[in-house]
């Protein structure tokens, strides 16, 4: 294992290891509207500040309700900087058996006091993390279904991304899963507190980044599957006050939400029942489900039925008109430019149904429901949404991430799956060496991640102009060549090829979401 990763876990777990480590101690502080904040070292070139707040707690009577703001100098009532060397409780959560193993799932306790934030910020050269120029930021929100993920899952750690760019900030967020972030109870004003979760953390950031260092003015909004679809709303919900200044979508647009309007609560009545709390009065049953232990609704889910994301159910983001709309309402918003219009990079990767419909570690998956995920799910709509771009004169460019790579593939029936890009671009691929298809070309991977990261680092620094000057890439353009492809045969390259519309999105195949179960 890299130094580095011995670093980051001493000083996460707060064993005696980061106490003896050889790299030298110094005060790592930023100042905050809340007051001071205490990082610590996780990387020769890199400093993090782990498990800052950015809401108040949602616990007692703020369960269930939007995110609330901290108080200014909040954090000086103790008279001493806020403990920021470890990272913070993940959100409640089912983890489902996933296709990237182990190193997936989070890494510390479980609570509903998890709203925090993970700063990492590269050293400049003379070792101090004072640049006279504001870097720019890279917002990470993490996948899952809505159901389950955290910012402290090891294979989403980024430290080696930030000491790979040398300058650039990135960001990991935590927002409330299931249903303690989608109850959808009528008896509530305000509905998809997930969502509102991150809009919070982004006006945290746009108030408090440049005490790290940062530039509020460069803050990219990127993330994977859910924590891309989730980014992605922002642009229709937030359309003149985006706060953020691009998009970088990895696998994930607001369509594959497919958020209902109808019968949305039909997950927080049935847990309701189950945990004594069901009432034809909505606001008693929402008060009873208020003062029920945690723990208890959390086993109340049930973890054998699954979303169509593969991810446990207990409560999706709905169509509340506010945070997020109808598929069609997106439709009409999208042709019309009715949306933030920043800078995008979107992609998926070649195969993204390998990893979210049922699978069989033996027998693998249904190829056939594989490629109709893949397309309808995927494909299809990020087609349409790179073209309302392209259709109103906003920069966007559009990849298909192709590469098969042994370290990361841990199955040999897995082809370019869903969340294979993640370990390349975090370059947190060793932590998946113990796979069932061998260790491959270990100098492959490592030239390939150090291309992912590149890539979007290049995008991340400058979003109009930074992949044209660095990779002469035109934006995209339906039915041109500016579609383009990573890693075909595996090699650290881009080629672009002819973005051809596939027919099926014409008339998409219904998804057999019963493949699921």
């Amino acid at each position: 294992m890299r130094l580095q990763n011995l670093l980051y876990v001493a000083a996460l777990c707060g064993s005696s290891a980061a106490k003896t480590t050889s790299v030298p101690t110094r005060d790592i502080i930023a100042h905050t509207q809340q007051g001071a904040v205490r990082g610590v070292q996780v990387h020769d070139r890199v400093d993090a500040f782990l498990g800052v707040p950015f809401a108040q707690p949602p616990v007692g009577k703020l369960r269930f309700q939007p995110p609330q703001a901290l108080q200014h100098a909040q954090f000086d009532k103790s008279r001493q900087p806020f403990n920021a060397t470890k990272l913070g409780p993940a959100c409640y959560q089912f983890n489902y058996n996933m296709i990237l193993g182990e190193s997936a799932r989070t890494s510390t306790r479980e609570s509903e006091d998890c709203l925090t934030l993970n700063v990492y910020v590269p050293k400049s050269k003379r070792g101090s993390n004072r640049t006279a120029k504001k870097l720019p930021v890279y917002i990470w929100a993490y996948g899952g279904g809505f159901g389950e993920g955290s910012n402290s899952v090891p294979l989403y750690n980024p430290t080696n991304f930030v000491a790979e760019s040398k300058d650039i900030i990135v960001i990991t967020l935590n927002y409330r899963l299931n249903i303690f972030g989608f109850p959808n109870s009528p008896a509530l004003r305000h509905q998809n507190l997930g969502l509102r979760d991150q809009r919070t953390a982004v006006e945290w950031l746009r108030d408090n980044i440049a005490s790290f260092g940062g530039d509020p003015r460069r803050m990219v909004w990127g993330g994977q599957s859910a924590g891309a679809d989730s980014g992605h709303a922002m642009v229709y919900a937030y359309p003149r006050d985006p706060i953020i200044s691009a998009l970088l979508l990895q696998s994930g647009t607001v369509e594959i939400v497919n958020g209902r309007k109808t019968d949305a609560d039909f997950e927080f009545k049935r847990v309701a029942g189950v945990v004594g709390c069901a009432s034809s009065d909505r606001g008693k049953e929402l008060e009873c489900m208020r003062g029920i232990d945690a723990d208890r609704l959390k086993h109340a889910i049930s973890n054998n039925t699954l979303n169509r994301f593969g991810s446990p159910y207990g409560g999706m983001p709905m169509a509340d008109d506010v945070t997020l709309f109808t598929n069609e309402e997106y439709a009409k918003r999208g042709k019309a430019g009715h949306f933030a219009r920043l800078p995008t990079l979107m992609g998926m990767t070649l195969n993204e149904g390998d990893a979210v419909t049922n699978w069989d570690p033996v027998k693998g998956v249904n190829k056939n429901v594989s490629r109709i995920i893949t397309e309808t799910a995927f494909e299809c709509n990020m087609a349409a949404e790179s073209g309302y771009r392209a259709l109103h004169g906003v920069p966007v460019w559009r990849y298909l991430y192709k590469g098969v790579f042994p370290e990361v593939t841990t199955y040999p029936w897995a082809r370019s799956y869903h969340g294979a890009d993640i370990p390349l671009l975090m370059g947190t691929y060793e932590l998946m060496a113990n796979n069932n298809t061998g260790h491959g070309d270990h100098r492959t991977i490592k030239d390939a991640s150090r291309f992912l990261q590149h890539l979007f680092a290049a995008f991340i620094r400058d979003p109009v102009h930074g992949l044209e000057r660095s990779y002469k890439l035109p934006t995209y353009r339906p039915n041109s060549t500016t579609l383009v492809e990573l890693f075909k045969d595996n090699k650290p390259t881009l080629t672009r090829t002819h973005a051809t519309e596939n027919p099926a999105c014409a008339h998409p195949t219904p998804i057999p979401w019963d493949a699921f179960n």
